[in-house]
């Protein structure tokens, strides 16, 4: 939720609208298991929670969910209490701020600067850069991406008939792993009713 909520404030400083939180798809790392880390491990990737804002053709999406990312991804090295956001723009191209995002100091540090941010304004308004008009988020249905889905080996012959051009990822596990081609949420929901025992679905970041 905190994530959703820092999300929310930065779509509203790239839109110039009021984004609401309250729109935007949120899930959390409760459903992650080791045994999805072994498999990102094995296939060279990592899963981390991230918080996604994007505008694409005139429509903007946003949500956060735990995806997998790769060694290429800036944010692959963002660990422990430190917090990264990556910007990609039209003319800064791709663009990288990193620093601590918890912590007692840090925090202090954030909440003595408002304190004296008030006592400077204090009897005036500080104006927001964005304006009370609410921005509607897109449905997610149409945002495309890779899905990784963790299944029942006994769900190979269902996946290969509900499923193409997929990339196996196999551990010493029971258990049979693979990331799909790019497709929209709507259609990964649709294909993905064809399986009976699906054990982890997580989304795959190529950004």
């Amino acid at each position: 939720y905190d994530a959703c909520r820092k999300i929310a404030i930065l779509s509203s400083l790239m839109t110039g609208k009021h984004v609401d939180y309250k729109d935007i798809y949120t899930e959390g790392i409760t459903k992650i298991t080791t045994t999805d880390f072994t498999y990102a491990k094995k296939a060279g990737w990592t899963i981390k929670l991230l918080a996604m804002s994007k505008e694409v053709d005139g429509k903007y999406f946003a949500m956060v969910t735990p995806c997998m990312i790769n060694a290429s991804n800036p944010l692959y090295n963002v660990n422990d209490v430190f917090n990264g956001i990556f910007v990609k723009g039209d003319m800064l191209d791709d663009s990288m701020y990193y620093g601590r995002g918890a912590g007692k100091l840090p925090t202090a540090s954030a909440v003595v600067a408002d304190v004296i941010e008030c006592a400077k304004t204090l009897g005036s308004n500080v104006p927001i850069l964005w304006d009370a008009e609410e921005l509607k988020i897109a449905d997610n249905d149409d945002c495309e991406r890779k899905f990784f889905v963790r299944a029942a080996l006994s769900e190979r012959g269902a996946v290969l008939n509900s499923f193409t051009n997929i990339t196996e990822i196999r551990t010493d596990d029971m258990d049979f792993g693979f990331i799909t081609e790019v497709m929209t949420e709507k259609e990964f929901t649709s294909r993905i009713k064809g399986l009976r025992e699906v054990l982890s679905v997580i989304r795959v970041d190529e950004t």
